[in-house]
């Protein structure tokens, strides 16, 4: 047998643990409870599922809305239309009457100055009988 001198060093290798050296060898598989770890993944996941359903609801509300604001528009045009067809009608009536109001006063005129006439026919035809 030979003499070796034994020098003591750091090794720089981090220090690594296995999961024999952690679990002790009295826990079975079986009896691991991950129960947090589903909870964990689950969490993570209805988040993004109830991102999904609002996203889809927000959409269902949104074309509910496009479609809602089609219908007004829809009865807004036809509101206009037929307002403007309700004014033009009663601009033509108004054109109308104003027409036959200045024809009517013109025949007025027509019709004074005839009584008129037979007015200063009739007081002639007085004088003349008065004048012996």
């Amino acid at each position: 047998m030979q003499e070796v001198p034994v020098s003591r060093t750091l090794v720089d290798t981090p220090l690594c643990l296995t999961g024999r050296s952690v679990i002790p060898n009295c826990v079975h598989p079986k009896e691991l409870n991950l129960e947090w770890l589903n909870k964990i993944n689950f969490k993570s996941a209805s988040t993004d599922l109830e991102l999904l359903q609002r996203n889809t609801v927000l959409e269902r509300e949104n074309k509910q809305l496009r479609k809602e604001l089609l219908d007004h528009k829809l009865l807004l045009l036809e509101y206009k239309t037929s307002t403007e067809a309700k004014l033009e009608e009663a601009r033509l009536r108004e054109e109308n009457l104003l027409r036959s109001n200045e024809e009517f006063k013109k025949e007025m005129k027509q019709q004074q100055e005839e009584t008129k006439k037979l007015l200063k026919q009739m007081m002639e035809m007085f004088q003349n009988q008065a004048k012996p």
